[in-house]
């Protein structure tokens, strides 16, 4: 049988990913099938050729395509049967990208790929070889879903999914329980649906540790390709849950929230390499008296929002798409970076009436401490605390206390025990190896070492190794790094500035955890003070989101933009001083922003938004 690893090369292979993965994808198919004499790797330039082919596709570079499929295809017959299968599939998939591109000849280019799957379940029923019967069955049912067949696609599917069954292939398995989903629902068995789409996410779950593996461009191009069957999934639920009475509609709205929680803890492993990343935490609304966690679900048609409170959860509809709300929220996340102006104002108020708005009751009533979001895609890359309502002239900021989280089955809330609790500062105030310098760092260090006391670490002594030694030498609360850094769109490359290197968030994070797991005490609170997020990144604000949880922090505080020095060291002065005076995390964050946004020179929201509390709130 194949490995688990082998299991993941052929999802990535079979979803139709970059020739990287191609000669994998080959090798992994089926395993377990007799090797022919003389061709035990097969053609290695045939299956070049046959990449190269793909990509010419993917990237619309289609002068000559067609004769060179039809070349490859005559070349893919001369091979043993599983080679020859494994290929035709492959070619197929590729006139499918090429229909995509030329509409006008679509449903000839589809004929062509569904003549070649069917050359390939032949060639694979003589060889034995169940995994490639099921991809060929199952995207010929997809081609003839595509083409309004839905009698002969669903017979289609059933068989793939019987012969992934017998193949023992998770990777192909849980690909036909979601187009069964999708058939189901077009011809208005939401039932069925529902039923095949569960089958599904449970199916996938099994190949969330391969997933870990992978590198970070295949788990993501793999997440892409999956994400639409949790949301498909959520869309069914929550269609449900607006129309069924309030038992069934609070049931339907607990699946659908444990759903996008699934997919968020899917997108930091991914985003990690990291298996074990979900399995520690678990929180659900009703556990966490006074604060309110907000689910923007970003849909084709519309954009539905999740509210849960003490009491359970309740369902509002934003009046806007999915798309328009993600274009837009990019477009903001660029305008707020502009000091100067004030075109931010109108976009602000949009996503505010957006988001905000058709829930404002529930969001924001008297008896709510604080307003926990978690978002998804663009989302991420927009601070909510900006939104602003137009009506009152108030920013969200100013009405509630606002915190991130990137899951919220991931946070583990629990406030400050402040009377014992220690600090490690570390800053750089000067130029080195090329960034600027930073002048209010020393004033920032003596701040923080004021509230929590501990060791600090100043420009020539904060050194990595030294760092790293200090971290690991005892227990400590508080972590504050003042320093340049920038979240990017792999973890592996984002990075904090030490005097001597950069550092790592994959290197901090594991001396954090080391010292963790040595201690069995979490790190309390982690600041990242002079960081960045690389702009319109959602892979980047991805990280920003997830660092708290790699490093295993309770709470994180960082920034979406560089932030003016000044501003800096004012938000983190007011901020520390109202943590050593007994508020929440959420609301010593609130009052020192606010504190900027009163400050004639510093309240245009390019100072003070930028600054993000993720995970815990208290």
């Amino acid at each position: 049988m194949c490995s688990r690893t082998a299991s993941l090369w052929v999802a990535l292979a079979w979803l139709g990913l970059a020739a990287a993965a191609s000669a994998q994808e080959r090798a992994c198919a089926e395993p377990s099938a007799p090797a022919q004499p003389g061709s035990a790797q097969g053609d290695a330039a045939l299956r070049a050729d046959a990449d190269a082919a793909r990509a010419a596709a993917e990237t619309g570079e289609l002068a000559g395509l067609d004769a060179e499929l039809e070349r490859l295809a005559q070349a893919a017959a001369a091979q043993p049967p599983a080679e020859a299968a494994h290929l035709q599939i492959h070619l197929a998939r590729t006139w499918q990208k090429l229909g995509a591109r030329e509409p006008a000849r679509a449903a000839a280019i589809a004929q062509r790929a569904v003549a070649l799957l069917q050359q390939a379940d032949a060639l694979a029923s003589k060889a034995g070889a169940a995994r490639l019967r099921s991809y060929a069955l199952g995207y010929q049912g997809e081609l003839y879903a595509a083409g309004g067949r839905a009698d002969d696609a669903l017979a289609l599917t059933r068989r793939a999914l019987y012969a992934a069954s017998r193949a023992n292939a998770p990777d192909a398995l849980y690909r036909w329980q979601w187009q069964l989903g999708r058939l189901a629902r077009a011809r208005g068995d939401d039932d069925a649906a529902l039923a095949s789409y569960r089958e599904a996410l449970q199916t996938l779950s099994l190949l969330r540790a391969d997933l870990a593996l992978a590198s970070a461009q295949e788990a993501f191009a793999f997440r892409s390709e999956v994400e639409p069957a949790y949301l498909e999934l959520v869309d069914l639920l929550l269609q449900r849950a607006s129309q069924g009475d309030a038992g069934a509609r609070q049931a339907l709205l607990v699946e659908a929230r444990d759903a996008l929680e699934s997919l968020k803890a899917a997108e930091l492993r991914d985003y990690f390499h990291d298996a074990c990343l979900d399995a520690q935490r678990r929180t659900a609304p009703e556990a966490v008296p006074g604060a309110v966690v907000l689910y923007p679900v970003l849909l084709p048609d519309r954009v539905e929002l999740i509210v849960g409170t003490s009491s359970g959860l309740s369902l509002f509809r934003a009046p806007v798409d999915g798309p328009t709300l993600a274009a837009e929220a990019l477009r903001l996340r660029q305008l707020l970076t502009k000091r100067t102006t004030h075109q931010y104002l109108p976009l602000a108020g949009q996503i505010y009436d957006w988001l905000i708005r058709p829930a404002e009751p529930a969001l924001l009533g008297p008896a709510v401490s604080a307003l926990v979001v978690v978002p998804s895609g663009a989302l991420r890359t927009i601070p909510f605390a900006a939104l602003r309502d137009a009506r009152s002239g108030e920013f969200l900021i100013q009405k509630v206390p606002v915190a991130i989280a990137p899951g919220l089955t991931l946070t583990d809330p629990r406030p400050i025990a402040r009377a014992q609790a220690t600090g490690l500062v570390a800053g750089i105030s000067k130029a080195v190896q090329g960034f600027e310098p930073l002048p209010s760092v020393p004033q920032e260090v003596k701040d923080v070492s004021a509230v929590f006391p501990g060791v600090a670490l100043l420009d020539e002594q904060f050194l990595a190794a030294r760092f790293e030694s200090e971290v690991a030498a005892r227990p400590i609360d508080v972590l504050h790094v003042a320093s340049h850094g920038e979240f990017r769109g792999d973890a592996a490359e984002s990075f904090v500035l030490a005097w001597d290197q950069k550092i790592s968030m994959d290197r901090l994070a594991s001396v954090i955890g080391r010292t963790r797991l040595r201690t069995e005490q979490p790190l309390e609170l982690l600041v990242l003070s002079a960081c960045q997020t690389a702009a319109g990144d959602e892979r980047a604000a991805l990280g920003l989101a997830g660092v708290a949880l790699q490093a295993g922090a309770r709470s994180a505080v960082a920034t979406l933009w560089s932030v003016n020095d000044e501003a800096a060291a004012r938000v983190i002065e007011r901020f520390y001083a109202e943590l050593g005076a007994g508020a929440s995390r959420a609301q010593a964050l609130q009052r020192a922003q606010r504190a900027l946004l009163e400050t004639p020179a510093l309240r245009h929201p390019a100072y003070w938004a930028p600054f993000l509390l993720i995970s815990s709130w208290l």
